[in-house]
């Protein structure tokens, strides 16, 4: 009886192996995992509650979902019932302000019944994961392109009926399997071939395991497509032309109302000279003239004020738009005898107030001085004349003593 319980036992577990390895040959990846959810994460809860592995979306309320991932695609296109599709699509999109793109998309969510399964956020770059429920996939899609500028776009898909049905049909086989070496378990009475069931056992529930993570992430990826969703910052970018060569600028004479400014545009092109003048900083007028190539324009500045500093700053534009560098000049108009007379009154009254501050800062310096002295003189002073009233009466004494002797 035991050779006979052994011998099944071996032709068994031979026959299990063979199925085996004829299964490893159909189908390489056991674990078909998270090669098509772009992250690691395949268990961010959808909007209902409901996770993404186990049953994704089976608790949204849609007719067009089967449970075990039987997604009905379109009514009017027949061969796509009851066909098990992954699809998927990457948006790459520029925006001055990312966060309005990214918050608009948010909003959106609700209304297409889906959810953000991971972000990464900085300040030039979103990288968002959008999962959608798969009937609503191609207007969120059309929603999500309105939010921003689309740089860039594709869609996949995936047909993955066969891989799922071989997932399905192994699973069936292991199964009946596994329920046939439970029996054959509670009859053995060999401790041999009690290990070897058993071993033969844990092999089958860890494919089991292994096919069932598999089947419950193809479910989820086929209820709930992927979106992935990618917006960069970008900043308008001023053209700026190089510099034309700056004028050269010379001062040709000065009076006490009007300067004669040279200016020669040394561009081999024609050329707009502007000079602004400036007075203490203030911008008072602007002068212009045009030019030809490496020619010379006079300029002639009048209506100034006597012994004041002017600040020329001159510019060159040629006649392809490029400007040069900014050429700053400074100068003073001569003096008149009313400035000389003027010059003497304030250096006089500068001087006058110079004199007053010392005489201000040296009694300022002294008082402190003369207050403890006032304070130390008058009572010595009256401490001193009573005692020259008391003792010169003594010596009066003293004298009259002396007479009487």
């Amino acid at each position: 009886m035991k050779r006979k319980i052994s011998l099944f036992v071996l032709v068994f577990v031979l026959g299990f192996l063979l199925t085996g390895c004829g299964a490893s040959d159909a189908e390489n990846d056991r674990y078909y995992g998270d090669k098509y959810s772009g992250v690691n994460d395949t268990n961010g809860s959808a909007p209902d509650g409901s996770t993404g592995v186990d049953g994704a979306g089976d608790n949204v309320a849609d007719e067009s979902i089967n449970k075990g991932g039987d997604v009905i695609q379109s009514a009017a296109i027949p061969a796509l019932e009851n066909r098990k599709i992954i699809y998927e699509a990457r948006l790459r999109m520029n925006s001055e302000d990312p966060s309005v793109v990214y918050n608009n998309v948010i909003d959106s969510l609700d209304t297409y019944s889906a959810y953000v399964e991971s972000a990464d956020i900085t300040t030039t770059r979103y990288v968002v994961y959008i999962r959608v429920l798969s009937v609503n996939f191609t207007d969120f899609v059309e929603e999500i392109k309105t939010a921003g500028e689309v740089v860039s776009f594709s869609k996949t898909s995936e047909d993955v009926t066969n891989s799922y049905s071989t997932f399905e049909a192994r699973k069936l086989a292991l199964e009946t399997q596994h329920t046939r070496i439970l029996e054959l378990i509670e009859v053995a009475v060999d401790l041999e071939d009690i290990l070897t069931l058993e071993d033969a056992r844990f092999e089958i529930e860890t494919e089991l395991n292994q096919i069932g993570a598999s089947l419950a992430n193809y479910d989820s990826l086929i209820d709930f497509s992927t979106i992935i969703l990618t917006i960069n910052k970008v900043t308008e970018e001023e053209v700026i032309l190089p510099k034309s060569s700056s004028p050269i600028v010379k001062i040709l004479e000065v009076t006490k109302d009007t300067i004669d400014l040279e200016v020669h545009n040394s561009s081999e092109q024609s050329a707009n000279i502007y000079v602004d003048l400036l007075l203490n900083g203030e911008f008072l007028r602007q002068y212009e003239e045009t030019t030809y190539g490496d020619s010379t324009v006079v300029f002639e500045i009048d209506e100034l004020k006597s012994f004041e500093e002017y600040t020329f700053k001159v510019t060159s534009v040629t006649t392809d738009h490029r400007e040069s560098n900014v050429v700053s000049r400074y100068t003073t108009t001569e003096k008149t005898f009313f400035n000389d007379v003027a010059n003497v009154f304030i250096i006089s009254f500068n001087s006058l107030v110079s004199i007053v501050t010392f005489l201000s800062l040296a009694l300022v310096a002294i008082l402190p001085y003369a207050i403890v002295f006032m304070i130390l003189f008058f009572p010595a002073r009256i401490l001193y004349k009573k005692l020259r009233t008391k003792f010169p009466k003594k010596e009066i004494i003293i004298e009259k003593h002396d007479e009487e002797k």
